[in-house]
């Protein structure tokens, strides 16, 4: 079992994944991200190379293992199922459930994750709009662009919401987050765009279209028309 500090630093290069940045990831933006000395940072990859869960590419970066990969999906996984829970069983903000589920994450077994998980309903997303993982999901790291990127008439699905606690609120009301299929029908000058899902149109500003990650079908390029 890993320490808490440990899997600290699996989740932030998680979480940079999830927000676009690309792998691997540079050993400064991960000491920025987690308010520590790059030199600290460095030693911690070094270890967690050595325990196979990264990869650590000199004057490059660092990248999950296969091992890596599904150990940070377990752990985003529980974290995730718990801001549901919290949020939606217990009526904490999105905020503070994102706090708590943090203190969950490590010391959840996975016969817990999967009873949690069945008492949910099985949530794709959590409050603040993230990618649950299924507990039988693949473990190769979805590359992901942003939604404003998409011409009209291509088509992805959405994997992350990387917007704030309001909008994506509002998005998931809509029934637009994670795992959702849609098609791009229009954009305009200013970057606007009209999506269409579930047999429903919704009409996104440019600020919004920027911080929707989506993925699309493979061979499609993004600028499909």
């Amino acid at each position: 079992m890993q320490s808490e500090n440990a899997e600290m630093y699996l989740v932030s290069m998680a979480m940079l994944e999830e927000t676009g940045t690309p792998s691997p990831i540079p050993i400064p933006r991960l000491a920025e991200i987690l308010e520590v000395q790059t030199v600290s940072a460095n030693q911690m990859v070094r270890k967690l190379e050595e325990e196979g869960l990264v990869t650590y590419l000199p004057y490059k970066g660092v990248s999950f293992t296969e091992e890596g990969s599904q150990l940070v999906q377990d752990i985003l996984r529980n974290r995730r199922l718990w801001e549901v829970f919290f949020v939606q069983k217990l009526g904490f903000s999105p905020a503070h459930a994102d706090e708590l589920a943090c203190r969950m994450e490590h010391i959840t077994e996975p016969e817990v994750a999967a009873r949690l998980d069945e008492y949910l309903e099985h949530p794709t997303a959590s409050p603040s709009g993230k990618h649950i993982p299924a507990a039988d999901e693949p473990t190769a790291r979805t590359s992901s662009i942003q939604l404003a990127a998409l011409q009209p008439g291509a088509q992805a699905e959405v994997y992350a919401l990387n917007v704030d606690s309001a909008t994506a609120a509002f998005l998931l009301a809509e029934q637009l987050g994670p795992g959702v299929r849609i098609s791009v029908e229009a954009s305009s000058s200013s970057g606007s765009m009209l999506v269409a899902y579930k047999e429903r149109k919704l009409a996104l500003a440019a600020e919004i279209a920027a911080q929707i990650l989506v993925s699309t079908p493979e061979g499609q390029p993004a600028n499909a028309q």
